[in-house]
């Protein structure tokens, strides 16, 4: 970059700088900056204004905003910041943020989280809907979906008391998020894919349109391959343009090779995930490699994913359908219950007749 062009950077930093010094509220700033910027260059601008700002506005939004979009670390200086502030709403806020936090992550069992969370009052609809949503997380970790109907209602009233603009719209996300699960997992297509959609179009909340882009894709394991990598790919490229390394990893050396394989697409991607490997190798009709690779596992460590993918390499039976009640069952999901049962219904389709 030459002289002239950093002069005229710092000149619209400096001017940008104090154009937002007095600004309390992240949609501004937003609109501020989105004219001459690009969504990434909005997102990091953005971050670094939730850490500098001044305003308690702006600082109980951050924690959502920084969330969202993965910024772990200025997540936290936000949190700690919030929980000394001067102001009780706040502090409310930023201690409910960061206990459902640490439960989401398993970093605090279900009864401790059940205790910490009934201390808190509700003295403000920022901190209500947190709670509520505390309270249909708890659910959906016991995967019981259905009780998202008993908060929806309460949580939607909450949502729209809420004065700032742009933690309205977080809110809103979250609430789309738990209802594409729900519907997701009861086999719902149509309607979750509505829900992923509302997700999709808020521009500024890229760390949730990669992740959304993921789940998107895998709504589409059994209708449409174009769509399925489409969303696939989608995600993977935004991960890593964001830095969100986690899921950039998921989808490279697990998901993508995966899907390929299902769709028939070999030799696509190059991975090093055993679990896929062995897959992909059953899908080329090396089954004997396939079944070295995937060997048995101890049974408490058998998953409904763990037991579709051994009973189909060994296309056993007893796995496969031990799998699709696992699905059912346990985990209320509808949707991969499909693997399972497609599996058994091509091993009974390929049993030679004995007519």
């Amino acid at each position: 970059m030459n002289q002239s062009s950093l002069r005229k950077e710092a000149t619209d930093l400096g001017k940008l700088s104090a154009a937002t010094s007095r600004m309390t509220d992240l949609w501004s700033f937003i609109q501020l900056v989105e004219t001459s910027h690009d969504v990434k260059q909005v997102t990091d601008l953005t971050a670094n204004f939730c850490v500098h700002s001044a305003s308690a506005d702006v600082q109980l939004a951050a924690m959502d905003f920084l969330g969202m979009n993965f910024y772990e670390e200025e997540l936290q200086l936000l949190i700690q910041k919030n929980k000394q502030s001067l102001h009780r709403r706040n502090r409310s806020y930023a201690h409910l943020y960061e206990l459902i936090n640490q439960y989401q992550v398993y970093k605090l069992p279900g009864n401790e989280f059940e205790r910490q969370i009934s201390r808190h009052q509700a003295d403000f609809p920022e901190a209500k809907a947190l709670i509520l949503f505390g309270r249909i997380y708890q659910h959906f970790q016991c995967h019981d979906y259905h009780a998202i109907a008993y908060y929806l209602d309460e949580l939607q009233e909450t949502i729209i008391l809420i004065k700032d603009y742009f933690l309205r719209i977080m809110m809103t996300v979250r609430m789309d998020k738990l209802l594409f699960q729900y519907h997701w997992k009861r086999n719902e297509l149509i309607i979750a894919r509505k829900h992923s959609r509302n997700i999709l179009q808020h521009t500024y909340l890229p760390g949730q349109r990669a992740v959304q882009h993921y789940k998107m894709g895998l709504t589409f394991l059994f209708d449409d391959k174009i769509a399925s990598f489409s969303h696939l790919a989608e995600g993977s490229k935004m991960a890593k343009q964001y830095n969100i390394t986690c899921l950039a990893q998921l989808l490279d050396r697990q998901v993508l090779p995966i899907v390929a394989a299902h769709f028939g697409i070999l030799h696509t991607y190059l991975t090093d995930d055993p679990h896929a490997l062995a897959y992909i190798e059953f899908q080329l009709g090396e089954v004997d490699n396939a079944r070295k690779r995937y060997p048995k596992w101890k049974p408490e460590k058998q998953t409904a994913f763990y037991k579709y993918f051994y009973g189909l390499i060994h296309q056993n039976k007893d796995y496969l359908v031990a799998s699709y009640h696992l699905f059912i069952r346990r985990h209320k999901d509808f949707y991969f219950s499909r693997l399972p049962m497609y599996a058994i219904q091509k091993i009974d389709n390929d049993r030679p007749s004995t007519s």
